[in-house]
């Protein structure tokens, strides 16, 4: 009997000593000793760019009128013929091919723009052009070829501009000349009513109005 008693007072023991015994707590480390410190980073090297590339400026072309257009008729024996241009200024050029201009069917182009420099002495209005001719479409020999008769040139101007001061020249290879000294033609015709000269040449070339310096 002595036996279990001292066996239930053990066990009343051990109950009673698990009863008085504080229970465990999780104990919380601060926040600041838990987290482990982050290596500071090592910020890349900063890129630095390439010089800015400046081209030279273009090297510019010389000055040139472009032909821009050209104007072209063909020519037969016996049959006149007419080629009509209007230039940017205003100006009208009209050319009249007689019946006996050529003796052989032939091509003539207009072809817009002043081709050659003048002097001081001369003062351009802004009209300008190159006639070339030559037999057949390709027109061969153009260089050489000649009108077998004065050709007729009518030039209507704009009424901004007086004919008294202007007249028609050709580049002879050297210097500008009026086209009736050059094939020794009658002088030109004025109307001043119309605006309009008129006066003829001779063979194809290169042709420019201009007025005397000083008119």
């Amino acid at each position: 009997m002595k036996v279990n008693r001292n066996i239930i007072l053990t066990w009343l023991s051990i109950i009673l000593l698990a009863a008085c015994a504080p229970s465990p707590q999780a104990v919380q480390t601060p926040m600041g000793k838990t987290q482990a410190a982050v290596p500071t980073q090592t910020a890349y090297p900063t890129y630095t760019p390439f010089p800015t590339y400046t081209p030279f400026p273009p090297t510019p072309y010389p000055t040139k009128i472009p032909f821009i257009e050209s104007f072209s008729i063909r020519l037969f024996p016996g049959i006149e013929a007419s080629l009509i241009y209007a230039i940017e200024t205003g100006t009208e050029i009209w050319l009249d091919f007689p019946k006996d201009a050529t003796l052989q069917p032939a091509r003539v182009m207009l072809i817009p723009g002043l081709s050659s420099i003048y002097p001081p002495t001369l003062v351009y209005n802004g009209d300008a052009f190159d006639l070339l001719a030559g037999l057949g479409d390709q027109m061969e020999g153009f260089k050489r070829f000649t009108f077998n008769a004065p050709v007729s040139v009518t030039i209507k101007f704009a009424s901004s501009q007086n004919p008294d001061t202007l007249a028609l020249y050709t580049w002879t290879g050297s210097d500008w000349e009026k086209v009736e000294t050059v094939c020794n033609l009658p002088l030109p015709s004025l109307d001043m009513s119309a605006n309009m000269i008129k006066t003829s040449i001779c063979s194809p070339g290169s042709f420019a109005i201009f007025a005397r310096n000083g008119q």
